[in-house]
Parts: C-alpha cells; structure tokens; sequence
C-alpha cells in the first residue's frame, strides 16, 4: 500500500524539509498548494513544460555526435541481455511516478526539477554532441534480439549525461519522499535502471555520472523557482 506524506515545514532549508517531512505520518492529499512548495508557474503550465521540456532529447538526438567519453574499463564490462528488462523499464517508471505524485505537495517541486534537468541536458548536448559507439549483438537469444532493436531506433547521440539515469533517479527521489514505506523499492528501481545502461552498452560509464551531476543540479536549482 502506497502512504502519500506531505510536506510541511517552511522553505528556508527546502530539501531538508522535504527529507524531514517524510516522518510526520500521512496527511490528506493536496495539489501542490502552499508553504514554500508552490511555483511562480501554474500547476498545468508546468505539467505542461515538463512534458515539452522531453522533447529536447528527440530534437538533439538527431544529430550526428562529434564526441564520446569511453573509458578503458567500459571495454571490460560485458553485455547483460536481460538488463534489456529494467532498461525498458524507465518510461513505466517515469509515467507512474507522474501519476503517483500529482496529488502531494511536492507536485511543483517535481515538475521543476524534470524542466531543469531536461533543459540543461538539451543545452549540453546541443554543444558537446556525444554519443555511444555499439556493436550489434551477435547472439540471437530474445533479449538480445530486443536489444539490437534499440540498438537500431536510438541514434548514436545524447550520451553524457544519461537522460535514463538522471530520469529515474529523479523519480525515485520524489516517490521515496512522498512514499517512504518504500523508500528502499524505489532506490532499487532507480539504481537498477541507472546500472542497465551500462550493461545494455546504451551509455558509458562517464554517461552515468553526468546523470548523477546532473540530478543533483536539477535538485539544487528547484528551490530558486518555488515562493
């Protein structure tokens, strides 16, 4: 059973009062309104810029990349076919977290922390196009198979930072602060789905962290547009 908690406290110290919030016990569902977590923006303008904010992936993943950040220990980690399976798990992830934060406190917060990460990574990989050179999968088991299907409809651009790891770890930052019974599913599910990337060969070790930096900075910078 999922237990929404609400936040509560003033915005002076935002995320620390979201983290310490998430002890208080349930309370009654709210749209995002008031004490420190409302945005300048209505709620569905920024439903609606987050979801814009998406597309800046496609448009930069048309380009061809100039640049790739491969490491030597990236040749030694070998394919894991059946990581295909979290892999393709991100998009549920996302779409269901949509759904299970839009009636918390903290709905603002979340919409902004996906607009700045999106649009930061769109500038990044407007001007540093990076990408990943892969092999196709010589094994014909299923998942191989699903993932040379990949392999053939996402072009080789938008590596750093990993728009995968820094999605899902942003869901899993939100889910485990509005659902803290399961605090430890969420981690899991966003870590499992940061590590496919690298097993699925999708993205570079080096991808992975620009994920990680670039989840923080999204998460730092969401409090400058909340009132």
């Amino acid at each position: 059973m999922l237990v929404r908690v609400q936040p509560s406290a003033p915005h002076s110290d935002y995320h620390q009062n979201i983290r310490e919030s998430s002890s208080i016990g349930g309370a009654s569902p709210c749209q995002g309104e008031g004490r420190g977590f409302e945005s300048r923006l209505s709620l569905k303008m920024l439903l609606t810029l987050s979801i814009i904010s998406f597309l800046g992936y496609f448009w930069t993943n048309k380009r061809p990349s100039k640049y790739n950040f491969k490491l030597s220990l990236d040749d030694k980690i070998k394919v894991l076919p059946l990581s295909i399976i979290p892999y393709a798990l991100q998009i549920p992830f996302i779409i269901f977290t949509y759904f299970q934060i839009q009636t918390t406190q903290i709905i603002n917060s979340f919409y902004l922390s996906i607009i700045i990460a999106n649009l930061s990574a769109t500038i990044f990989w407007y001007f540093v196009p990076n990408g990943v050179k892969r092999q196709p999968l010589t094994e014909k088991s299923f998942f191989s198979k699903i993932i040379n299907f990949v392999y053939r409809h996402d072009n080789d651009t938008n590596g750093f930072p990993s728009a995968h790891v820094y999605m899902s770890l942003l869901c899993a930052y939100y889910l485990s602060i509005s659902f803290t019974n399961l605090n430890s599913v969420w981690i899991t599910i966003g870590i499992l789905i940061s590590a496919s990337t690298i097993f699925t060969k999708q993205h570079y070790l080096i991808d992975i962290l620009g994920g990680v930096i670039f989840t923080i900075l999204s998460l730092a910078l969401t409090p400058i547009f909340l009132i």
